[in-house]
C-alpha cells in the first residue's frame, strides 16, 4: 500500500453511484487504504470523478455532496462525519465541483464534472419523464450519451452519435442531420427537442455546449404530445460549474474544416456561468462544400434562495456553407435500366461536387429560453421553461432536374431560391414529489404544456434550367436567376396539454408506472382561395403509458410497458391529387395513432456499466398513394426488433459502447400489391456497433480507441426497387495526456472508415446520401 500522503496522479474515471463503490474504485485504483465506517457510507452517493487526479482529490470529488471529510493517520485515509455539514442533493447530476476538505497534505484543485458530462454511460435521463429520472425507474428504452463520448469519438454533428447505439439510422446527412429511430422517421418540427422543448430541426446546431444527448426510444406522446412512434432526441445543455473552469480546444479535419472552442464555467456569489464559442470552417468531405461558422452560447444561473434557481439561455450560430448537390431515385430517365443505375451509383465518386459555387444554404440560429425551479421542501418542486428560437435558412440551391439523368451521367441542372424561417415557440411547467399513502410510494409529476410551431415559406418561388452538365465530369455553369417572394406562415401547428405521471413503489422490488396526457392540437393553414389563416384541424386526444418494473437483484431490473400515442400526419406529396400546397386541399394528412408493447430487461454492472436488451413492437398507420392518386392512410407499418446495448466501464482500463438490432418491419397496402409486406425505406434488418476505449496501464497518459460499425442493406423506397448493399466501417483513434509545464494537454486523434470503405449512409426520402470516406479528425485541448 501507498503512503496517502504521496501525490501520484492517475487518470480515473469513476461513474456516479453508491458511495461506497466509489471508494473501493479509488483504493483500488491508487493502492491505497481508506477507512470507512459502514454506517457513515452507507445509501449515500457520489458524483461521477473524471481527471488526472492524486488520490486525495479524487477522495475530495468523491466526498464533495456528502457530508463527510477524511484525514491522513497511520498511512491511511480514515474516514469521519464533517462537524455541522449538510449532505448535498443527489440532484446535481450535472455539474458538481470539489469543495476543498481541510487535510494537511496540499492538494490540486480539481474541477469535477457530473455524469451528463463524464463517463461513458449515465444512469439519469430526462428525455422520457418529467423531470429527471433513473433508467432503472422507466419502463421503456432511454440511451444516453454524455459529453465524454462526444469529446473522445470527436462528434462534430447529430450524425455521429448513430455509431452509438444500434437502433438509430441517419436519414438525412447533408444541408442538416436528422434520423430514424427503430425503422421511423423522426419528425423535424416534433423529434427533436433542446432541454425538453420544441427544436426545428432543418438547420445546423451546435455540440459544443451539450452536455449529453439522450435517445428515448417508442412512442413519446405522453412527454411530449403529437411525436412519430421511433422516439425522441434531447440535448441537455451544460450547466456552471462551482468552481472556475476554463477550457479550450483547437481542431481540425482532413476535410480542411477546424477551429477553436472556448468552454469557461464558474460561480460568484449567487450567480453561475457556462459560456462556449466557436470560431470554424467547417468543411465536408465532397470537394467545395465549406463555409464559415460562429457559434456562441451562454447559460446564466441565478440561485437567490436555497429553495430558487432561475437560469437563463443563450444560443447563437452563423453558418454559411455551400449546399451539395444530390443524386436521388427521381433524377433518372425513364429509359435508364435498373442495372444502369446501379452502375452510376457504384461508379460515382461521392467526393465529387457536381453543384455549382453559388449553391449556397446560409443559416442563423437564435435560441433563448427561461427556466426556473424551486423546492418546496427535499421531496416538491417546481419546473418550468420557456423557449423561443429564430433561425431558417436561405437555401441558393442547384439540383438535378427530375427524369434527365441519362446511363452516361449527364443531366440537366436546375437552380432554385428558398427562403424558410423557422420560428417555434414552447413552454411547459411541472410539479414533481412523493408521498406514502398506506405504505407505498408515490412518485408523480402533474403539469401543463403548450406550443406554437409554424412552417413559414413561399408559394411563389421559380425554379430555373441553367443547362447540361455530367456527374463524371462537372463543369461550371452560369447562375440562373430564380425568385421567391417573401416568406409566410401558410401553416401553424397549436399544441395545448395537460399531463400527469405515477411511479407507485410498492415495496424495494415491485414497481408500477403510469402517465396520461391529454393534448389538443389545432392546425392553422392558407390553403383557400383566400390565402387567409384558417383552421383546417382541431382535435384532442389521450395518450398514455403503462408499465411494470421488478428489481431482481440489487442491479437487475425487468420492466414491460405498453403505450399509445399520436403520430403528426405525413406531409402530402406535391405530385398527389389532393396537395394543398397550390391552394386547394391539404398540406398534411390528419393525426394518428400509434402503439408498442416493450418487455426489456436493465442490468447495472459493477456500478460500472450499463446493459440493456429490449423486445418491441411498434405500430403506426402507414400513409400512401390509393388508385385515385390521393394520398391517404392505406394501412398500416408495424416493426418488431430486438436491442442489445452496453455502455460503461468493463474494467479501470477498459470502456466499452457496444449494441445489435434485430429488426422485422413491414408495410400494410392491400390494395397495392407492389408495396403490401414491403420494408419500408432506409431500414435495415440488422445493425451493430462495438467502440472500446482502452488505457493501457503501462502507458500514462495513452488512450486507445477503435470502433466497428455494420450496417445491413436497405431499400431506396417502399417499392424495394432499389436495394442498397450493407457496409462496415472501421474507425480507430488515439488519445494522450501531456504535461508541459503547469499547462495539461489532452491530443486526440481519430481514423474514420479506415479501409476507407464506399457506402451510402443514407437513401432516404429517395435521395443517395454517401457514407464519408478516409477522414481524419484531430484536436488539441488543455485547461488553463
Amino acid at each position: 500500500m501507498q503512503d496517502p500522503n504521496t501525490a501520484a496522479t492517475v487518470p480515473v474515471d469513476i461513474p456516479a453511484g453508491p458511495l461506497g463503490q466509489s471508494i473501493l474504485t479509488i483504493s483500488s485504483a491508487f493502492d491505497v487504504d481508506i477507512l470507512a465506517p459502514d454506517e457513515l457510507i452507507a445509501a449515500k452517493s457520489a458524483p461521477a470523478v473524471s481527471a488526472a487526479t492524486s488520490a486525495a482529490g479524487a477522495l475530495d470529488a468523491a466526498l464533495a455532496q456528502s457530508g463527510l471529510s477524511y484525514t491522513a493517520e497511520d498511512g491511511a485515509f480514515v474516514i469521519a462525519a464533517q462537524a455541522g455539514a449538510t449532505i448535498g442533493s443527489d440532484r446535481e447530476d450535472r455539474v458538481q465541483s470539489r469543495s476543498e476538505a481541510g487535510t494537511p497534505q496540499a492538494i490540486e484543485t480539481v474541477v469535477v464534472l457530473g455524469q451528463r458530462e463524464t463517463g461513458y454511460s449515465s444512469a439519469v435521463q430526462s428525455a422520457g419523464t418529467f423531470g429527471e429520472q433513473s433508467v432503472f425507474d422507466t419502463p421503456f428504452s432511454v440511451t444516453v450519451i454524455p459529453q465524454e463520448v462526444l469529446l473522445d469519438q470527436q462528434v462534430r454533428g447529430l450524425n455521429d452519435i448513430v455509431r452509438n447505439d444500434p437502433s438509430v439510422v441517419v436519414q438525412v446527412n447533408t444541408g442538416y442531420d436528422s434520423l430514424n429511430i427503430r425503422g421511423f422517421r423522426l419528425d423535424n418540427s416534433t423529434s427533436y427537442r433542446r432541454e425538453g422543448l420544441i427544436f426545428q430541426n432543418q438547420q445546423f446546431s451546435m455540440f459544443e455546449n451539450k452536455a449529453a444527448v439522450e435517445i428515448a426510444k417508442g412512442p413519446t406522446s405522453v412527454r411530449y404530445g403529437f411525436t412519430t412512434p421511433g422516439g425522441v432526441i434531447n440535448y441537455v445543455l451544460k450547466r456552471p460549474t462551482e468552481q472556475e473552469y476554463r477550457w479550450i480546444q483547437a481542431f481540425g479535419d482532413s476535410n480542411g474544416g477546424g477551429g477553436v472552442h472556448l468552454d469557461l464555467g464558474g460561480t460568484s456569489g449567487t450567480l453561475g456561468y457556462r459560456v462556449n464559442a466557436v470560431i470554424a470552417e467547417d468543411a465536408l468531405f465532397i470537394d467545395d462544400i465549406n463555409g464559415p461558422r460562429r457559434s456562441f452560447s451562454a447559460l446564466l444561473e441565478w440561485k437567490p434562495t436555497e429553495q430558487l434557481t432561475i437560469d437563463l439561455d443563450l444560443e447563437y450560430t452563423d453558418r454559411d456553407v455551400r449546399a451539395p448537390t444530390r443524386l436521388r431515385l427521381s433524377s433518372f430517365a425513364d429509359d435508364v435500366t435498373l442495372e444502369q443505375r446501379q452502375a452510376i451509383i457504384d461508379r460515382f465518386d461521392p467526393t465529387t461536387n457536381i453543384g455549382q459555387d453559388y449553391s449556397t444554404r446560409p443559416e442563423d440560429l437564435t435560441i433563448m429560453s427561461l427556466g426556473g425551479r424551486y423546492d418546496f421542501n427535499s421531496d416538491w418542486s417546481l419546473q418550468g421553461r420557456i423557449a423561443r428560437m429564430d433561425g431558417g435558412y436561405t437555401g441558393q440551391t442547384t439540383f438535378l432536374t427530375r427524369g434527365s439523368l441519362q446511363a452516361n451521367g449527364d443531366f440537366t441542372v436546375g437552380q432554385s431560391f428558398s427562403p424558410e424561417p423557422r420560428n417555434p415557440r414552447s413552454f411547459e411547467a411541472f410539479v414533481t414529489g412523493k408521498f406514502m399513502t398506506l405504505g407505498v410510494q408515490h412518485d408523480v409529476a402533474f403539469g401543463v404544456a403548450t406550443s406554437r410551431n409554424p412552417l413559414e415559406l413561399s408559394l411563389n418561388r421559380t425554379s430555373v434550367t441553367l443547362g447540361q452538365n455530367n456527374i463524371f465530369d462537372p463543369v461550371d455553369l452560369p447562375a440562373g436567376n430564380p425568385t421567391s417572394g417573401p416568406p409566410s406562415e401558410i401553416l401553424i401547428f397549436n399544441q395545448r396539454a395537460v399531463f400527469a405521471s405515477d411511479l407507485i413503489s410498492f415495496n424495494d422490488r415491485f414497481k408500477v408506472f403510469g402517465a396520461l396526457r391529454w393534448a389538443e392540437q389545432e392546425n392553422e393553414d392558407d390553403f383557400n382561395p383566400e390565402r387567409i389563416l384558417e383552421t383546417s384541424y382541431e382535435d384532442d386526444t389521450i395518450s398514455y403509458n403503462a408499465g411494470v418494473l421488478f428489481d431482481a437483484t440489487e442491479n437487475l431490473t425487468l420492466y414491460a410497458s405498453r403505450s399509445e400515442g399520436v403520430t403528426p400526419g405525413n406531409q402530402i406529396p406535391s405530385d398527389a391529387a389532393n396537395s394543398g400546397f397550390d391552394g386547394d386541399g391539404d398540406a398534411f394528412l390528419d393525426p394518428a395513432e400509434t402503439e408498442q408493447f416493450e418487455v426489456g430487461v436493465k442490468y447495472n454492472l459493477f456500478n460500472r456499466a450499463l446493459l440493456t436488451a429490449a423486445y418491441f413492437d411498434v405500430t403506426q398507420p402507414q400513409a400512401g398513394f390509393e388508385n385515385n392518386n390521393f394520398f391517404a392512410y392505406v394501412g398500416d407499418q408495424q416493426h418488431q426488433g430486438l436491442e442489445f446495448t452496453a455502455s460503461g466501464a468493463i474494467t479501470d482500463s477498459i470502456r466499452v459502447i457496444a449494441g445489435a438490432l434485430f429488426l422485422d418491419a413491414a408495410l400494410s397496402n392491400p390494395d397495392n400489391p407492389s408495396v403490401d409486406g414491403n420494408r419500408p425505406e432506409n431500414v435495415p434488418e440488422s445493425q451493430f456497433n462495438v467502440y472500446i476505449d482502452y488505457e493501457p496501464r503501462f502507458l500514462r497518459g495513452v488512450g486507445l480507441n477503435a470502433g466497428l460499425y455494420y450496417t445491413g442493406d436497405r431499400f431506396a423506397d417502399n417499392n424495394e426497387t432499389f436495394e442498397v448493399d450493407s457496409y462496415t466501417r472501421l474507425d480507430l483513434g488515439a488519445r494522450y495526456e501531456l504535461d508541459l509545464g503547469d499547462q495539461h494537454l489532452t491530443a486526440r486523434l481519430n481514423i474514420r472508415n479506415v479501409t476507407d470503405e464506399e457506402f451510402l449512409e443514407t437513401v432516404a426520402f429517395g435521395f443517395f446520401g454517401y457514407g464519408a470516406p478516409l477522414t481524419a479528425v484531430f484536436s488539441l485541448s488543455t485547461e488553463f
